[in-house]
């Protein structure tokens, strides 16, 4: 399936033809490259309307999306209509919220009323849900116009951004790389302009590792902030059985709009009232020289490139000469390969829990030699049992309380996101199941890697931690791809971590 941009053209050469409005202050080019907030703020003050921010990133998307295929589904007629409303609303006082009028697009995972969602996934490639996934239902209350929806690996379940129904998704810097996985369209679209923001899912890094290779921010809040309902998967016809680790959470230009983003759809409420509540914004900053920084260029002994530990050191250097006081060290005796193994065996359970354990002892027996070099995929195949599942959770619970003892001493721990910047597009070895599988190793300096070892070592542990992460782009490689960076904090300080990224990004970026 190919966009029809003939008929997005179509639309927009309508929506032209309109009388413009006499408030018109910006040009599509520097609309285009405002933050979320600010998008809003200029909507609110009548300097754009809702329907000319439309066009300028409908118009962005016609330029550029061809030789990215990040977005894979627009909706221009629509979009059009609900900025009109949007102006309409505007102009006889009434605001619908924090994002009235502001233009987004969405992870093709979402479930989106009346717009199909295939999640990358040939058999819903013509799926047309009756409802809005919550998180898209939330920004929808808050106001934001839906333009379409961006790629996605089938069921989001790569580390990298291809698919039977819209094929691969490129890196924003060069064509000739992975735009990193699951979250992969959404990166691209943010870095390249195409819309104010995004939201992504993550289980194994699948907002952090796609944010770090395309140069944006990323952030993965504590699990049980933000609601999954309405993700896919699980399959419309399924059983919800990923019930811990994954999390939804936003992918922008800015940290201030992922701070913004977090309360508009955090917490209990309508259409997720399991959810906790978003812990309110600390009363008072924390000046640079009081945040206590840990930082550490690798763990659990897998390699990191040159390039990235070099980066991840100049930039701590960049903190202290501003003041800040940083230590280089990781939580003492911290259990490396257990976590990466539970991680597993949580995927395991609860993605694959209706397969008979006959089926996966048969799955184990012709993969358990080609996972042996990998921890976080060793327990994902093999049978299910209920005292393994409570095994899982008691190694869970362990983790949890050492990387939270941790922070007792330290506010943030800056980390890898993975071994490798963004990598030459991989193709899979085999297909196991709906899901591609990849048996070549990453080369990092010279170093041949097993593939999930490279791409999920540094995220999966803090998936199963809990933990909210917020990647930063901090430099580029020498191929001209961003280089980022995790920042890690302590389980619901999610408004501290985000306001102590900001003040790093202004002092150290």
């Amino acid at each position: 399936m190919n966009l029809d941009y003939a008929k997005i053209q179509e639309e927009i050469k309508a929506a032209r033809s309109e009388p413009r409005s006499k408030t018109w202050q910006l040009d599509p080019a520097q609309l285009i490259e405002l933050s979320a907030n600010q998008v809003a703020e200029a909507i609110r003050t009548h300097k754009i309307t809702s329907e000319e921010a439309v066009v300028a990133f409908l118009e962005r998307i016609c330029a550029v999306n061809p030789k990215l295929n990040a977005v894979v589904m627009i909706d221009a007629k629509a979009a059009l209509q609900r900025a009109r409303e949007a102006d309409i609303a505007l102009a006889n006082g009434i605001i619908w919220g924090s994002l009235h009028g502001v233009p987004f697009t969405i992870k093709d995972t979402y479930k989106t009323k009346g717009m199909r969602t295939t999640a990358g996934y040939l058999p819903l490639a013509n799926y047309v849900p009756t409802e809005n996934a919550v998180v898209v239902q939330r920004l929808h209350d808050a106001g934001a116009v839906l333009m379409g929806k961006t790629n996605t690996p089938s069921l989001a379940m790569d580390m990298q951004t291809t698919n039977l129904v819209y094929g691969t998704t490129v890196n924003v810097f060069n064509p000739e790389l992975t735009a990193g996985g699951s979250s992969g369209g959404s990166s691209v679209a943010v870095a390249a302009r195409m819309t104010p923001f995004e939201f992504g899912t993550d289980l194994a890094g699948s907002i952090r590792v796609p944010a770090a290779f395309n140069g944006v921010y990323g952030f993965r809040p504590t699990f049980g902030l933000v609601s999954m309902r309405g993700h896919v998967p699980p399959r419309p016809d399924e059983l919800d059985g990923i019930r811990r680790m994954a999390t939804a959470g936003p992918i922008t230009h800015t940290i201030e709009d992922l701070s913004m983003l977090l309360d508009i759809v955090g917490g209990a409420g309508k259409g997720d009232h399991r959810l906790d509540p978003i812990p309110p914004a600390p009363s008072q900053k924390l000046a640079l020289k009081d945040v206590r920084i840990a930082w550490t260029d690798s763990f659990g002994g897998v390699p990191v490139a040159t390039e990235i530990k070099n980066a991840l050191q100049a930039y701590v250097k960049r903190l202290e000469a501003a003041g800040a006081k940083a230590t280089k060290t990781e939580p003492k005796d911290f259990p490396y390969v257990k976590a990466w193994e539970t991680w597993g065996s949580f995927v395991g359970a609860q993605g694959g829990y209706e397969q008979s354990n006959f089926m996966r002892s048969l799955g184990n027996f012709f993969t358990k030699n080609a996972v042996a070099a990998t921890p976080m995929q060793r327990n994902i195949v093999g049978p299910i049992t209920v005292p393994k599942y409570m095994e899982a959770m008691k190694n869970q619970d362990e983790c949890i309380e050492q990387l939270e003892t941790f922070f007792d001493d330290f506010d943030v721990w800056l980390v890898p996101v993975s071994s490798t910047t963004a990598f030459v597009h991989q193709k899979p070895t085999k297909k196991f199941g709906d899901f591609f599988v990849y048996g070549n190793p990453i080369d990092v300096d010279g170093v041949p890697v097993p593939y999930y070892v490279a791409t999920q070592s540094y995220t999966t542990i803090f998936s199963l931690t809990e933990s909210p992460v917020v990647t930063l782009p901090i430099n580029q490689d020498k191929k001209g791809s961003a280089i980022g960076i995790q920042m890690v904090g302590r389980r619901f300080s999610d408004h501290r971590l985000l306001e102590i990224a900001e003040t790093f990004d202004k002092v150290a970026r």
